[in-house]
């Protein structure tokens, strides 16, 4: 809590360990998932290989990118203290929550782990069951303050939607996310998914996309963009915008109308022109294209979707007036280095142009909506952070 409002950061990660897959990954598959550098001192985005390839792509594994961004083990230590040297577990990370004015927080991951292009869709869903159990590890260690968003297996329905089943039914589960990306040729607008889409309404659970600049595999700009500045620049909201339009435009939320949604660390200052555009679209050649698209795009965005707001997204104003505040989400960025931890909630109270009512909403009461987490993880104290240095 900070100056008397509540704060759930929708949207967070962590650095996770580097034994989590030795730790929790099924021991017939351990020999195919390991941490290994490509040269020495290469220890910044850990990186991993599946069956011997790289998840990364070589521009962050070979190039400056971070560098640039000041991504060193130096760098983040200076910024987040001793999280990192204790590996980011969750009692020291609850801490960081504690400093910075945090009450909840959702991680998502593994960025690149298991969404490797044509990976064994055995060994993605072994992958998925492995991170969902480091999950309930982070949760019991954080004093309940740090959830995890589980990872689906999308390489294969059956296993998707078992795996949600079991991370619901045995592992305590209660929000599912996947990567907005085409995967097996396939976006999320594509028949194929509606059984995950069929058991996650049924559950009233939430589901999230959230890019992770650096994948090896199609991602916008990879194909034309060398440096963090250019793909980095496109990556997160265009893959956001792309996912969002497929599901609008093949009927996804037609076909499961209380599904929720959400679109990940993209902004949300676009959301208004994009709907517009998309409905331009479906007004011209949707009798033909989308007849499963029968509302407005507004309306299901209204009904269905969220998105997030970062603490100095300064257009954020513009957005609430197009569409009101109630589909946006807070989040701190935690600990990304362009976070402005642990200033960052009280860098988003200092916005001009949005209302205290507004604020509360998007710190709180919407993750509440969105989530629906049970009673039983939800914070019962809400202690008073110190005053932002």
């Amino acid at each position: 809590m900070r100056n008397g409002f509540r704060v759930f950061d929708a949207d967070a990660h962590v650095v996770e360990p580097r034994d989590l897959w030795e730790r929790f990954l099924d021991a017939r598959f351990k020999d195919r998932v390991s941490w290994r550098q490509p040269f020495a001192g290469m220890d910044r985005f850990r990186p991993v290989t599946v069956d011997g390839r790289y998840t990364q792509s070589h521009k962050t594994l070979y190039g400056r990118q971070q560098e640039a961004v000041r991504w060193t083990t130096e760098a983040m230590t200076a910024k987040y203290g001793e999280v990192v040297g204790r590996g980011f577990d969750g009692a020291s990370v609850a801490e960081s929550m504690r400093v910075e004015g945090v009450d909840l927080m959702v991680l998502y991951g593994p960025g690149y782990d298991m969404w490797i292009d044509g990976i064994d869709p055995e060994l993605q869903a072994a992958m998925a069951r492995a991170y969902n159990r480091w999950a309930v590890e982070m949760r019991e260690t954080s004093g309940g303050r740090v959830l995890a968003a589980a990872p689906v297996p999308l390489n294969d329905i059956t296993r998707a939607v078992d795996e949600v089943r079991h991370a619901y039914e045995s592992l305590g589960a209660r929000c599912f996310w996947a990567r907005p990306n085409p995967f097996n040729h396939r976006t999320l607008g594509d028949r194929y998914y509606d059984p995950l889409w069929q058991i996650l309404q049924d559950l009233d659970v939430p589901f999230a996309t959230h890019e992770f600049m650096g994948l090896n595999g199609p991602s916008a700009g990879e194909d034309r963009f060398q440096s963090f500045v250019e793909w980095h620049s496109c990556v997160h909201p265009m893959e956001a915008q792309m996912a969002m339009l497929a599901m609008i435009a093949n009927g996804v939320f037609e076909r499961f109308p209380r599904l929720r949604v959400a679109y990940m660390e993209a902004g949300c200052a676009w959301v208004p022109w994009w709907l517009h555009r998309i409905e331009e679209h479906v007004e011209l050649a949707g009798w033909l294209e989308a007849p499963e698209c029968t509302k407005h795009p507004q309306e299901y965005f209204g009904r269905n979707c969220y998105v997030t707001t970062e603490c100095d997204e300064r257009l954020l104003y513009q957005a609430i007036a197009e569409l009101g505040s109630e589909r946006i989400l807070f989040e701190t960025d935690y600990p990304h280095p362009d976070s402005k931890y642990p200033r960052a909630v009280q860098t988003f109270l200092e916005q001009d142009g949005v209302s205290d009512e507004d604020k509360r909403k998007i710190l709180w009461d919407n993750a509440i909506d969105f989530y629906r987490f049970p009673e039983s993880y939800i914070p019962s104290t809400f202690d008073e952070a110190e005053t932002a240095s």
